[in-house]
Order: structure tokens, then sequence, then C-alpha cells
């Protein structure tokens, strides 16, 4: 019987977020509504330690690193038991999307999802699976990043993002 009445509540939330919640609205990181591509010179300036540990310090440094790019768009976090909002970014080839999680205060959603991916990296969501989700070495961030394309420069792409986000302000 508490299953059921999780399932139907998971697939509540999913109906209403996808009426009024994911995809919300643009967050637009640098202050301005023109899009500008980083150079790879900033991009190496740009270090770990030059931004906030925070979502928006992560995607910062995201960006500046090459893994990412564009304007994100607001994502329903809390589905995953995450933060209210998270970014999901998408640009060519690649998606990915990030989340962040109070440690102190994760509800029973977060701690299911979060187990799943430290298992096998995947997660269930209204019947679907997720697949190729990360956590940070810290435990406070999320991602999911796919790239389409599997060439060999993409794959080295996709395995140095993966390894700066799991990296990402480990104590």
């Amino acid at each position: 019987m508490k299953k059921r009445w999780i399932a139907a509540a998971a697939a509540a939330l999913v109906c209403v977020s996808s009426l009024c919640g994911c995809g919300e609205g643009v967050v637009d990181l640098t202050g301005s509504s023109s899009q500008s591509a980083v150079s790879e010179e900033t991009s190496s300036a740009v270090t770990e330690t030059d931004v906030q540990d925070s979502l928006l310090g992560l995607e910062e440094f995201m960006i500046a690193q090459g893994y990412v790019s564009g304007t994100p768009s607001e994502m329903n976090g809390a589905l995953i038991g995450a933060n209210e909002l998270g970014h999901r970014y998408v640009s060519g080839t690649i998606t990915a999307e990030f989340y962040e999680y109070d440690l102190e205060n994760l509800n029973e959603t977060a701690e299911t999802v979060r187990a799943s991916v430290e298992a096998n990296g995947t997660f269930e969501i209204v019947g679907q699976t997720v697949s190729n989700v990360y956590l940070s070495d810290s435990g406070k961030y999320l991602m999911i990043y796919t790239n389409a394309n599997t060439d060999e420069t993409n794959t080295a792409l996709t395995q140095a993002a993966i390894a700066a986000f799991k990296s990402f302000k480990a104590e």
C-alpha cells in the first residue's frame, strides 16, 4: 500500500512539474543576454579554486573548462530529492544537468536516488531509467552527462568532464 502511495505521489509530482517546473525559464550565468564563447585562454585561467562551492560555482567551472556551454534551463530538482532548482545545458551533442544536495537534510527520495547512482550510475524516475549519472566525490552534487558523439575526441572530453565534476571541491 505504501509503495502505491509513493508511486502515485511521484507520478503527481512529475505531472505537476511538467506543467510548471522543468524547463521553466532560463538562467543567465554571464549576466548578459548575449552568448559568447569562452576562449581557451580564459578557460584555462579559471580553476576550481576561483569559483564558489555552490551549484552556480560548479557550473561556472564546467563552462570555463569547456565541458558544457549554452544558456541553462531550470529543472525541478525536488523530483530527485535535490535542492529546488537544477540546470540543464544542451549544446551540440552534449546534454548536461547539474543538481545540488543539502547533505544535512536529505529526504527519502534523495537517499534512494543517491544510493542507486552510487550502486550503478542510474536512477529510476516515473518508470524510466536515467543513465550516465554521477555524484561528486564530496557527495554534494549530481550530474547527468550525455554526449551523443562517441568518437575518440568526444569520449575523451566526456571522461575529462566526469573526472573534473567528480573532483570539484572534494575535501
